[in-house]
């Protein structure tokens, strides 16, 4: 028994030696940075959307003391180390008894451990089942006393501790086992979690027989509890309630492409409790009409889709549906639609009107043609292969016209839509030449988050702001891509588009939320979008299959459009939303201004009827209505007379349509009385006095045409003049040398060379007018 005694003694004067030293001469060790932590994404109510491993396959999340629910502490100190706050990181007496029932009389094994030395353990994961290991966790322990304070060792404590299983940390404990923070925890709960660290396997929460042993351990605790909190013995009956654990395998995995598109931007040391701008209702709401629609549509080939959900206010993303099945393998549903780079069809034309009420191109009812139309051997045809003739600009934007758009984004300067898309951020684009004029029909890809942004900056009065994901992220200000006033009409005009035709669900009679909304088909119907504005929403619906496979189905109004309509009734119903609710235009440099019905310019005295239009004062173009014109008449021949001759002559008005209008208003069927023809003996000076000049509108002033020079002699070149309606002759010349004539109505084909030349018409009134482009020669590129 003496040796004993002796070796007892012994060991501990190493073990004071040991304290000693470390007590001097040790470094400051680093407590909690060593390691990373999960990320635990919440919604922007704090709701858990996905708990991930940290780097080491652990759940684990910082908290910080203040941030731990009173009971907790109170419980782990009354369980764990009731004199933690008084000892010096380690309890002489106790060590002392330890080793005498462990090492001398050899009764049992007792243990001695201050939460000090189990943060020492757990820190430098210590294997402490013998001597050896005991002495280096006493002297680590007396390291941490010296370097830190009880609260700061105490938090050590609560984050790193085993709560069963992989799970470390009183934040992950909380929120796997009972969906809520360390802060929140009831006093049940909290005396729940005290006693797992203890015996973390024995006392697992995630099998059966670990709840039984860890029942026991807490109704033991609650009535040492009781003990120092007689008034706690009022929430016994809490306790005889059966106490509910989740299990890791009911983790919720909520919006997976949104957060794991955030895993993947996230900076790799950004870790633990990440706040975004999700709306958990909301995604719920928009999961749930994905799922319902492509049911319903499933017998059209319908399998996939992805939706994303912008709150305007915020810039903050609060759904993001990436695919219709983030699990199913078979539609690839992880791939995530919404940042995928696709063809966005028709969606991008509100921009390029938006550009020209800008440029002062147009306003709403300016009289734009739907017709025939050739760039430099790229000409545009519309979706259903047919053509309108004369269409107002908001007819032609609702409409999708195709040649409309492409005519105005020829005009487009400074910026043009190709670099108007490069300053909104719109990221990959090739070359302007790369695209041409099919950028707005769809020629070049964007995400669907680009797509919303652009859509955003309309509802936000023309400023371009980033989305946000996170609530830490501020809200920026914005640059100005468009004025207030373009960004209101195109608003305006995109609120008259109609809605799909439906009813989509039984007893539905109409839609109760007003949408401003484009949709957009891609090239071989591969996909399907709409993307509209109401409220505080700006929300985007992508139909198609991620391989590219094309259906004949997949048509932006019909596939597309319901589905958008009903997340906006889904959202918006009884909310009185609008379509313009960040504008108030009585504050806006606009104001309505009355034009002539049939051509949208301003009227003239003869102008029989009018109707109102917004006007972007000094901006929008003012030209006066040249459509109703009075003409001198003789009575007896019903010929126009040379000139006006009171008494004689009669004053009449007609409708003078230019020549390609009356061409397609002819193709349509509609036959116009236009003015009757002058009579013989006019001179031509007097005939050329009234009237219209002619518009060269092939070639196109500013586009290089280019010969291949292993076909000189069978390269053509069309040309074609918008006259007057009384015109029935046009005569052409290149460079003052005469090359043909033809009727007002037709082309003329000719053989061109290359230089720099000057097309000049005339037509049989004796008004001309002349335009100068460059033509040059390629090589075969064979």
């Amino acid at each position: 028994m003496r040796w004993r005694w002796r070796w007892a003694l012994d060991a501990l004067a190493v073990a004071a030696i040991l304290m000693t030293v470390a007590y001097a001469v040790v470094p400051r060790p680093e407590l909690m940075g060593y390691q990373s932590d999960s990320r635990a994404y919440v919604d922007q109510d704090g709701r858990l959307l996905r708990l991930t491993l940290a780097g080491d396959e652990r759940y684990r999340l910082h908290v910080a003391l203040d941030d731990v629910a009173e009971p907790l502490r109170q419980a782990t100190l009354l369980y764990e180390d009731q004199d933690f706050y008084h000892h010096p990181g380690v309890d002489p007496l106790a060590l002392l008894r330890a080793a005498w029932t462990s090492y001398v009389t050899r009764e049992r094994r007792v243990g001695a451990s201050t939460i000090t030395m189990q943060v020492a353990r757990l820190r430098w994961r210590l294997d402490t089942r013998h001597l050896g290991g005991k002495l280096v966790k006493i002297v680590r322990a007396i390291q941490l006393t010296r370097h830190y304070s009880k609260d700061e060792i105490f938090q050590a404590y609560l984050n790193l501790a085993s709560y069963g299983g992989n799970i470390e940390g009183v934040e992950a404990a909380s929120l796997i086992y009972f969906d809520k923070h360390a802060k929140d925890l009831t006093l049940p709960e909290a005396l729940s979690l005290s006693v797992i660290p203890q015996n973390p396997v024995k006392r697992n929460p995630a099998t059966v027989s670990g709840q039984h042993f860890l029942l026991q351990a807490r109704n033991g605790l609650f009535q040492r509890w009781c003990e120092a909190h007689p008034q706690a013995k009022q929430q016994q009956v809490f306790f005889d309630l059966p106490l509910t654990f989740r299990p890791l395998s009911q983790l919720p995995f909520l919006a997976p492409h949104f957060t794991t598109w955030l895993d993947q931007q996230l900076p790799v040391f950004q870790r633990g409790l990440i706040e975004t701008t999700l709306n958990a209702p909301v995604q719920q709401i928009v999961e749930q009409q994905l799922k319902a629609y492509l049911a319903r549509k499933a017998t059209l080939g319908f399998n996939n889709g992805a939706v994303l959900v912008v709150n305007t206010d915020t810039m903050a993303i609060e759904a993001m549906v990436g695919s219709a099945d983030f699990t199913n393998a078979r539609i690839d549903g992880q791939v995530n639609g919404t940042t995928a780079k696709r063809s966005p069809g028709s969606t991008l034309k509100p921009f390029v009107y938006g550009l020209a009420l800008d440029q002062g191109l147009i306003h709403p009812l300016t009289m734009l043609k739907d017709a025939p139309h050739r760039f430099a051997g790229f000409s545009p045809e519309n979706f259903d292969q047919q053509f309108l003739g004369p269409v107002f600009a908001r007819d032609a934007l609702i409409l999708s016209r195709n040649v409309p758009a492409t005519v105005l984004q020829a005009q487009l300067v400074d910026p043009g839509l190709h670099r108007w898309l490069q300053q909104a951020g719109v990221e990959g684009l090739r070359n302007a030449d790369y695209y041409g004029l099919a950028l707005s029909l769809g020629g070049a890809e964007l995400t669907m988050t680009e797509l919303v942004r652009l859509y955003a900056l309309l509802a936000n009065g023309g400023l371009n702001q980033p989305l946000r994901a996170l609530q830490q992220t501020p809200a920026q200000p914005g640059e100005a891509l468009l004025s207030p006033e373009a960004a209101f009409l195109v608003l305006d005009m995109l609120k008259d588009n109609p809605p799909p035709q439906r009813p989509e669900l039984i007893g539905q009679v109409g839609h109760g939320v007003p949408v401003a909304w484009k949709t957009g088909t891609s090239f071989a119907f591969r996909d399907a979008w709409a993307v509209g504005v109401s409220g505080p929403y700006v929300i985007a619906v992508w139909i198609g299959y991620f391989d590219g496979a094309s259906n004949p189905e997949f048509i932006g109004r019909k596939a597309a459009g319901p589905l958008l309509f009903n997340l906006f009734d889904a959202l918006g119903h009884g909310r009185g939303w609008t379509a313009t609710d960040h504008f108030k235009p009585g504050l806006l440099n606009l104001r309505k201004v009355a034009v002539c019905r049939e051509d949208g310019k301003l009227p003239n005295p003869l102008t029989p009827h009018t109707v109102d239009t917004w006007f972007i004062p000094g901006v929008s173009p003012i030209e006066v209505s040249q459509l109703h014109r009075a003409v001198p008449i003789h009575p007896e021949t019903g010929l126009r007379a040379c000139r006006e001759q009171p008494g004689q002559t009669e004053m009449t008005v007609y409708e003078f349509w230019p020549s390609d209008l009356l061409t397609i208003f002819r193709q349509a069927g509609v036959s116009l009385a236009g003015p009757p023809p002058f009579e013989p003996g006019c001179v031509l000076d007097d005939v050329a006095q009234s009237g219209m000049s002619p518009r060269i509108t092939s070639p196109v002033a500013g586009v290089a045409y280019q010969l291949r020079s292993d076909r000189l002699d069978a390269e053509t070149m069309v040309l074609t003049a918008s006259v007057d309606g009384d015109v029935r002759t046009l005569y052409w010349f290149v460079d003052d040398g005469y090359i043909g004539k033809c009727a007002a109505d037709q082309p003329l084909v000719w053989t061109p060379h290359s230089g720099t030349l000057t097309i000049r018409v005339v037509d049989d009134h004796g008004r001309a007018a002349q335009k100068e482009i460059e033509v040059g020669v390629v090589r075969d590129p064979r």
